[in-house]
């Protein structure tokens, strides 16, 4: 064993060793080129000390592994914190959010596009979705692109329709839906997909903009003891040289997994694995469906307060199983975001048949959410092999109202099924999908 170049002493060293559970803390920890070679009784650890090993006394602090996040967007996050905040509690109801993007309007040159995200319907007073007449009102002289806290929804005043050239007589696109008013008009309200038109068309944040959010959402991640985080949606090149630049110039402090998105996956001349202990190439990224919060997860039962509503396939299943056998062919591991139970059967279709056709055994293939797996799923996911990557702040964010209004009590109250998925011997992980939304068991209400 080398000579320790660094030595941590005089703290409560925490290791969640399955195999000394009952233990109590070591006492030291030596490290050696940035890996851990000894922890343990401070006798057992200074005999790796040598003549030229840093000592550190840690003063009694208390040390455990960090945490490492499975699914999240740092890029968005880090853009948006600098952004309008529209969202809850910083605004109680609609006219909150005009003000405030007003507000935002008037510190804006006139013609620059305002974006922003966080928007929650159901936590505000209004209960409902912003329209392109509320945008309106915030200003005539600006596109105003407003994402909602799921990412799923996304909200485009005049202007920012006039500059996607999306006219009244538009057609919804695959995945997606143009929301009408009671008339038929466009009411500004754009569901998965039919946001990308106006995305689209603004202006992405600059390579400077996106590594100053990587370094911002790194720096986060420590503060908190997080030491890996992943992208769950990597989508354009600037956002893969943010990352990079991150690595050359020392910003990026975690590690990092990134995902290709599927829309440009393909064009890629990398797959899963590529990469070091810093950055690395993970999932190919698909999207089975929506949120059960916009009424766009796709359920096999209608929605609890509106049961002639399903929500739908944002690409469709046989599509998916096309290009999920592909991906796995190439050598990707795939992560595909699945919320309700009927994109769950499709992922897992899917996978099934990309392991028929090729199989391999160690390829986990994720299931990212996975929110309202039945027990039949579970047991199709055991034998599959496949792993879940779990939304669990779904309870604490909507639980309630998942519970009392979009899925009712039976299928409300077993959301995020995180016993069971232990009990099949399903490998799970937790994440906070921020910028979405801490990891908590119960509702608001205090309801499990």
């Amino acid at each position: 064993m080398p000579i320790a170049d660094r030595l941590f002493t005089n703290g409560s060293f925490h290791t969640l060793d399955p195999s000394r559970p009952d233990g109590p803390p070591a006492d030291a920890l030596a490290s050696w080129r940035g890996r851990i070679v000894a922890v343990g009784s401070q006798a057992e650890v200074d005999a790796l000390v040598g003549p030229h090993t840093e000592v550190v006394d840690l003063v009694g602090a208390t040390v455990l592994p960090g945490f490492i996040e499975t699914h999240m967007h740092p890029i968005a996050a880090g853009v948006m914190m600098s952004a309008a905040q529209i969202g809850y509690p910083a605004c109680h109801d609609i006219d909150g959010v005009v003000s405030a993007l007003a507000t935002r309007a008037n510190m804006t040159p006139t013609g620059e596009p305002i974006q922003t995200w966080g928007y929650d319907d159901s936590l505000m007073d209004d209960d409902r979705h912003l329209t392109r007449d509320d945008l309106n009102r915030a200003s005539t002289n600006h596109p105003i692109f407003v994402r909602h806290v799921s990412g799923h929804l996304s909200y485009a005043n005049d202007r920012a329709l006039e500059l996607a050239g999306i006219t009244e007589d538009v057609e919804d696109p695959v995945g997606g839906l143009f929301q009408r008013d009671g008339s038929g008009r466009l009411n500004g309200c754009m569901e998965e997909t039919a946001g990308f038109a106006v995305s689209a068309a603004l202006p992405t944040a600059s390579l400077e903009d996106t590594a100053a959010a990587v370094k911002a959402i790194s720096d986060l991640c420590l503060s908190v003891g997080t030491t890996t985080m992943t992208d769950a949606a990597v989508v354009t090149p600037t956002m893969y040289a943010a990352y990079q630049q991150g690595v050359e110039d020392g910003s990026l402090r975690v590690r990092t997994q990134v995902f290709p998105i599927w829309r440009t996956a393909g064009d890629l001349p990398f797959r899963t694995g590529i990469g070091d202990d810093r950055l690395s190439i993970g999932a190919m990224k698909f999207i089975s469906d929506g949120s059960i919060q916009g009424y766009t997860a796709c359920l096999c039962k209608g929605y609890h307060d509106r049961p002639d509503v399903h929500g739908y396939e944002v690409i469709p299943a046989a599509e998916l199983t096309e290009m999920v056998v592909d991906a796995h062919a190439g050598g990707w591991q795939v992560a595909i975001h699945a919320n309700g139970d009927a994109a769950i059967d499709n992922a897992l279709d899917a996978i099934e048949a990309a392991l028929t056709a090729h199989p391999r055994h160690d390829h986990r293939h994720r299931i990212e959410h996975c929110q309202t797996a039945r027990e039949d799923q579970l047991e199709r996911m055991a034998r599959l092999g496949v792993l879940a990557s779990v939304f669990a702040n779904h309870i604490w964010y909507w639980g309630d109202r998942h519970r009392d209004r979009f899925l009712g009590p039976e299928r409300g109250s077993r959301i995020d099924p995180l016993a069971s998925f232990t009990a099949h011997g399903i490998v799970h992980a937790l994440h906070c999908d921020m910028p979405v939304t801490p990891w908590i068991r119960c509702s608001p209400s205090g309801r499990p």
